[in-house]
């Protein structure tokens, strides 16, 4: 990921005099050429391509002196499943304005004459989400394959933000343009995400666009960001948040220079961030030990053996409490109520079996991290709105564990999944926090036996699955929220060809344990005109790659390495043998990345099957794509069979 800091310059100001405003984009832009486009030709798949887009950013002195930013788009529809980008969804924060909101959709008539139908304000609609939030929305008109949707508008806010702007989206786009002028009072870090090349990066200073009274004139930066020829960022499976790898621009505001009160600084250094997160943003809730010394069991703390211990306050806190399924705290946390009311967010847990550590005088620190459905924080600089998650490190032994009470399918070490999005921050409020990758013995396993029983008149299986870390959590979490009835129902759903006759499911509460299921189960339809037709890949069966790109620009993240076993056996009925033997099959992935083998034997009358499929990493680079790609390609090739056995 490319990542580009700009910082501007700081001004005092007072009165506005520019014209920043005129570089807005007006309506009334498309041309008869544009609308006789039939397809994309950088994009032959796209169900809709944005000709030009624009934004422009202003202070703006008919509106209070606040800041204004014009939106211009202009869209043309080549596909009906393109019909969505006429639907415009517009979101309003607080005392935020959404304004002049024009759209024409153009049609092309018999002639070559355009059509232009304009959007209505009675078609504008403004939808009330929450206290804090409300939703603009429209639909442009008249809408056909072929249109060209163009719409504008201008949000108005008091705040000092300012949003992102995406280059980058589902769509592709020929042009992208972010234009601004910033007062030299105001200063922000500006990031360039992604991976596409700036065509415009233009900094410039107007010199005549302050006036201060008994100061004279005063500067503002004037920037232009531009990309050209946008790709459609198309996501995938296994991948951290698109927000990323996007192109797109992200401002941080750093500092902001009042006339009169000196500097007010907004992203500090991290010294002085560590001091904001113990005092505002952990709401001193850090010194608790005490608390939590007392209302612990005394016998917890007696152990001689500092794991036995962590261990033993793991279970406690974890067990304690009922996660109420937020993350970020919605109100100062209050760690005291949280554990009587035995219910809380990510940081009353984890700050909970933080204060009961420290009362048992074992190493440990805070990380704060974020969801993988965020963007990574940026370690530019300190941004704390960025993290939204609350792990714990001990370290016993000078031996690290990570630790995560949230979930009770937890076990002690892992942490849950949603949270390995790249490194933490390592809280030391006496030698400073610390960037620090999150390393967990945490490869997960899954081992399935299959023995086969065939028979003219009725097939039968039993089938053993042990699943441990991830997997074990994933599947813990799914049994425990339905009844055995509604999870076997789940499970022949997922296998149409199979009816569970009996399930049974052990060390399902004991979380350090692998988890174990064992069916029995009788197969449809396998015995047809005189031959025995078996997939012995019976449930584990890969048809379908996760990865289809040509290329892909960003990182294949699996989130833990993983190693499935797959052992398969059946005994081949009197007066029968196996028309065709499977070949034997190794595919190792460059740099000890993973292996595929997969192996069969038949001995007298029994065959047997083995297959296993190693992930050794976690995250694989654009580079390594292609061998990933074809990896899977050839694990879907060789489980492609059927197993047929004919009369002798």
């Amino acid at each position: 990921m490319k990542k580009k800091v700009l910082i501007i310059i700081s001004l005092f100001s007072f009165l506005i005099c520019f014209s920043q405003k005129k570089k807005s984009s007006k309506i009334g832009n498309a041309s008869i050429e544009e609308l006789k486009m039939v397809r994309y030709e950088n994009d032959s798949t796209a169900n809709a391509v944005v000709l030009y887009e624009h934004a422009n950013h202003y202070l703006d002195e008919k509106r209070d002196y606040n800041r204004t930013t014009d939106y211009y788009f202009r869209i043309k529809i080549l596909k009906k499943a393109g019909f969505n980008k006429a639907t415009i969804r517009i979101p309003s924060y607080g005392k935020e304005k959404v304004h002049h909101i024009k759209g024409i959709t153009y049609n092309l008539n018999q002639g070559d004459r355009i059509k232009k139908t304009h959007l209505i304000s009675k078609n504008i609609f403004t939808k009330k989400l929450n206290e804090k939030w409300k939703e603009i929305t429209f639909t442009m008109p008249a809408l056909k394959v072929g249109s060209i949707i163009e719409y504008v508008y201008s949000v108005t806010t008091p705040y000092s933000q300012m949003d992102d702007w995406l280059f980058q989206s589902d769509i592709p786009k020929v042009k992208s343009d972010f234009t601004a002028s910033i007062l030299g009072n105001w200063k922000y870090n500006i990031r360039v995400i992604g991976f596409l090349p700036l065509t415009t990066n233009q900094f410039n200073v107007d010199k005549n666009c302050v006036y201060i009274p008994g100061m004279g004139k005063g500067a503002c930066a004037l920037l232009a960001y531009g990309i050209e020829n946008i790709p459609a960022f198309k996501e995938e499976k296994h991948m951290l948040s698109a927000k990323n790898f996007k192109s797109r621009l992200v401002f941080d505001l750093e500092s902001y220079r009042h006339p009169s009160q000196g500097i007010e600084k907004y992203t500090k250094t991290w010294r002085d961030a560590d001091k904001r997160l113990k005092n505002n943003f952990l709401d001193k809730q850090t010194s608790k030990k005490n608390y939590f010394k007392k209302q612990l069991p005394s016998t917890i703390f007696n152990s001689t053996s500092e794991l036995n211990k962590a261990k033993a306050i793991f279970s406690f806190i974890k067990n304690h409490y009922t996660w109420n399924g937020d993350y970020w705290p919605s109100a100062k946390v209050r760690i005291k109520k949280a554990f009587t009311n035995k219910f809380g967010n990510i940081f009353d847990i984890n700050l909970s079996l933080y204060n009961s550590l420290k009362a048992a005088e074992i190493e440990t620190y805070l990380i704060l991290t974020s969801t993988r459905d965020r963007a990574m924080p940026t370690k530019l600089h300190p941004v704390i709105n960025e993290f939204n998650y609350l792990l714990v490190k001990i370290v016993i032994d000078n031996k690290e564990y990570y630790l995560d009470a949230s979930k009770k399918q937890l076990p002690f070490g892992l942490v849950q999944f949603q949270a390995l999005n790249g490194d933490g921050r390592l809280l030391n409020f006496k030698k400073g926090s610390v960037w620090e990758p999150i390393k967990l013995n945490n490869k997960a396993f899954k081992t399935i036996k299959v023995k086969l029983n065939l028979s003219e008149e009725e097939t039968t299986a039993s089938i053993k699955i042990s699943t441990k870390s991830y997997y074990a959590v994933n599947k813990r979490a799914r049994i425990q929220s339905k009844s055995e009835d509604e999870y076997i129902e789940s499970f022949e759903s997922n296998y149409p060809f199979l009816e569970v006759d009996t399930f049974k499911v052990e060390n399902l509460n004991q979380v350090a344990k692998n988890l174990n299921e064992t069916y029995t189960v009788t197969l449809e339809d396998v015995y047809r005109d005189g031959v025995f037709y078996i997939n012995p890949f019976l449930i584990t069966q890969h048809t379908r790659n996760p990865f289809k790109l040509k290329k892909r620009d960003y990182p294949v993240d699996f989130g833990y390495p993983s190693e499935n076993t797959y052992i398969f056996s059946m005994q081949i009925p009197e007066g029968y043998k196996l028309k065709k033997e499977l070949n034997n099959k190794t595919v190792i992935l460059p740099n000890n990345g993973g292996k595929y083998l997969i192996t069969t034997k038949v001995y007298n009358t029994t065959m047997t099957l083995f297959c296993k499929i190693s992930i050794n990493k976690s995250v694989y680079t654009s580079q390594e794509y292609h061998a990933l790609k074809e990896f899977f390609n050839h694990i879907i090739k060789s489980q492609d069979v059927i197993l047929e056995m004919v009369k002798e």
